[in-house]
């Protein structure tokens, strides 16, 4: 495989912009050579092939040129997460011992004991002399990327993606996205998530990423206008924010075909208020770092009006990918039946880093075991209830705590909410919802847990609840459940991860 990511773009487009970052943009030539000036001081430093490079940044302009010359040289980009803390940055980086570490000048702080390179001037001066001959290297099957997971049930492990995983990824991707080589996407989520495929895929058939460093809802809004981007990524949390914003309904958002969302639910209230306000097609991709989009709701699927139950499903199985549900056995369940999601394609990952057991087990008999609970119906749509360590049993009743979030979606105060099970002493656990509220906007609890008992099975509704400013989020606006059940489970005999 000698193709790599930038080939189409440079032979189609050499001087379109690859990137562009605030007022920072390369052309397609100046990456590639960038790229090869960075992959040969790779070599240089003795950094040989399966040697890991790590990588600790925000969505920089170099970001794409760092991860072209990782895999022309053969070394393993290992992007970690900006908002991790000193010791949790240490565990990684003892975790795939990489040979040099890459590091904004913000974050250098968080690495010591590495030998690094910092993304500053020297390091420009270093790209800015790149050429076009060859790199002896070619892309073969060998690893090129660890992603590691948000570790929000424990330690992070590392998802080995090898160049085939990638271009598996990238080459789905391009379908299911329909991209064209004149397309602007707007990268919102951070490039260490296994958003940064979606990147690659858009330079891969020579059109322009425009990479956002920090969310805000007014800067999306503002880069969809300078650029007239065409796509945009975002998480559920961050369209929330932006339907939310008076400055929505002023904005010229014209040029936005489509927005693309993953990473977590999205209750079908506020999915159905973003695609009118918004006005533009909706793409959702459901999947995990270990396996890119398993299921896919397309832009056809996404009508409130003739096809509102398609809007809490997660789509039918993506290209390139079986998708199934099984039992604890995993035997496969018939239409209807609820059990784990499992998937298996070339675009999963070859196994987590360092860690045979856990591999063995995620990818037991050959199929990645998502830990996600769900059902498929006669149409051969997919519904993802809840993960299976969310689940809460209550007096041996199990309740899945997204059906009680979409319900409270609906109400009009609420502006975001968390269910979890909390310890009870007659039911073991009981439901209890964490809520943010529409701002200027301060409701009872009661009512809102009335609005809840309309719409629910009693066993399912609230039995306590509690207002909080903002929800404990992850870097790509994951809501944190671990975070919010320390407070009552630290202290429990039996505690839920």
């Amino acid at each position: 495989m000698a193709t790599d990511m930038l080939t189409f773009g440079l032979a189609n487009r050499p001087d379109a912009p690859a990137v562009v970052e605030g007022s920072n943009s390369f052309s397609f030539r100046d990456v590639h050579l960038r790229a090869n000036a960075l992959a040969r001081y790779f070599v240089g430093l003795g950094i040989s092939t399966g040697d890991r490079v790590a990588l600790l940044a925000k969505n920089e302009s170099q970001f794409l040129e760092i991860q072209v010359a990782c895999m022309r040289a053969g070394v393993i980009l290992v992007p970690i997460n900006f908002r991790l803390a000193e010791p949790e940055v240490s565990f990684i980086l003892e975790d795939c011992e990489p040979s040099l570490v890459m590091v904004t000048p913000e974050f250098d702080a968080l690495v010591t004991d590495w030998s690094t390179l910092l993304l500053d001037e020297a390091y420009e001066s270093l790209v800015a002399n790149g050429t076009d001959d060859p790199l002896p290297e070619i892309i073969d099957s060998r690893d090129c990327t660890i992603l590691y997971t948000s570790g929000t049930t424990g330690r992070p492990k590392g998802a080995v993606l090898t160049n085939h995983a990638m271009f598996a990824r990238i080459n789905a991707n391009i379908f299911e996205y329909q991209v064209n080589p004149g397309d602007l996407f707007l990268q919102c989520l951070p490039l260490f998530h296994i958003a940064s495929n979606v990147s690659y895929t858009y330079t891969y058939l020579g059109a322009t990423n425009i990479f956002l460093k920090d969310f805000h809802p007014l800067a999306v809004l503002d880069l969809i206008e300078q650029h007239k981007v065409t796509t945009a990524l975002l998480v559920p949390t961050m369209i929330n924010a932006i339907i939310h914003q008076p400055e929505t309904a002023r904005a010229n958002l014209e040029s936005l075909d489509k927005i693309a969302y993953g990473a977590s639910p999205i209750p079908p209230s506020v999915l159905a208020e973003a695609i009118e306000k918004l006005g533009c097609n909706f793409l959702q991709l459901y999947g995990m770092t270990e396996t890119s989009a398993a299921t896919v709701l397309r832009p056809e699927h996404h009508d409130p009006a003739l096809k509102p139950h398609l809007l809490a499903s997660a789509g039918q199985v993506a290209l390139g990918m079986e998708t199934r549900i099984v039992d604890e056995e995993d035997l496969e369940q018939p239409a209807g039946e609820a059990g784990e999601i499992v998937c298996r394609g070339e675009a999963v990952m070859r196994g987590y880093w360092n860690r045979d057991d856990a591999s063995a087990e995620a990818l037991k008999n050959g199929w990645m075991h998502t830990g996600d609970i769900g059902y498929q119906d006669e149409a051969g749509f997919f519904y993802v209830t809840d993960r299976k360590k969310d689940m809460i049993v209550s007096g041996g009743e199990n309740i899945y705590p997204r059906e009680v979030e979409d319900v409270l979606y609906e109400h009009p105060d609420v502006l975001e909410a968390a269910v979890i099970g909390v310890p009870d002493e007659k039911w073991g656990e009981r439901v209890h919802a964490i809520l943010v509220t529409e701002e200027g906007q301060m409701p009872e609890l009661a009512d809102i847990l009335a609005f809840a008992r309309e719409r629910l099975a009693a066993y399912k509704v609230p039995k306590s609840g509690e207002f909080m400013n903002e929800l404990p989020k992850n870097a790509t606006g994951k809501i944190l459940k671990t975070e919010l059940r320390k407070r009552y489970w630290d202290n429990e005999e039996r505690g839920i991860a």
